[in-house]
């Protein structure tokens, strides 16, 4: 399976800005943080952004393996947002441990039912300060046909608007 345009179109249309799990491998090991940043960048070729602090374990484990999976959380999901933000002890280590996990075919670990992923190679990493611009080119890519995206606001995790009354 291989990313086409429409693809791509369909799962950043899934995201609103939300909450998702950046997952890698490095060797032979998973690895996973919540993220709540990316954008697309270009169509032709395919390319998200994400801003990483350089001080990230995670950021570095990316761009020595330079390919990294982007999992987009639906709205009862707030356990996996909370489980890769550290929020729960005892995931710390075991972040992936009891979860039904397949891999893109980069390697990378993908959640279950997640409302879509992008699979990506490390395109380019630009030096911005204290973070590294990453861009990734997306090589496979799903959207789930419906869902409500989890969302991150106030410092509260579900289904939220900042423009609700």
């Amino acid at each position: 399976m291989s990313a086409d345009v429409q693809s791509f179109k369909n799962v950043m249309s899934r995201w609103p800005s939300g909450v998702s799990v950046i997952t890698t491998v490095h060797e032979g090991e998973w690895h996973g943080f919540t993220a709540n940043s990316f954008a697309s960048v270009s169509i032709e070729p395919m390319l998200i952004s994400m801003s990483m602090a350089k001080t990230l374990h995670t950021g570095t484990l990316i761009l020595t393996s330079r390919i990294f999976t982007v999992n987009i959380l639906r709205q009862e999901q707030a356990h996996l947002g909370q489980r890769f933000a550290g929020m729960i002890p005892e995931y710390k280590e075991r972040r992936f441990e009891g979860l039904n996990i397949t891999l893109t075919e980069t390697g990378c670990p993908l959640l279950p039912d997640t409302l879509g992923w992008m699979s990506c190679r490390v395109y380019q990493a630009i030096d911005v300060g204290a973070s590294t611009l990453i861009l990734g080119e997306v090589i496979d890519c799903y959207a789930a046909e419906a869902g409500e995206p989890l969302l991150y606001y106030r410092r509260q995790w579900g289904q939220f608007s900042p423009f609700s009354a």
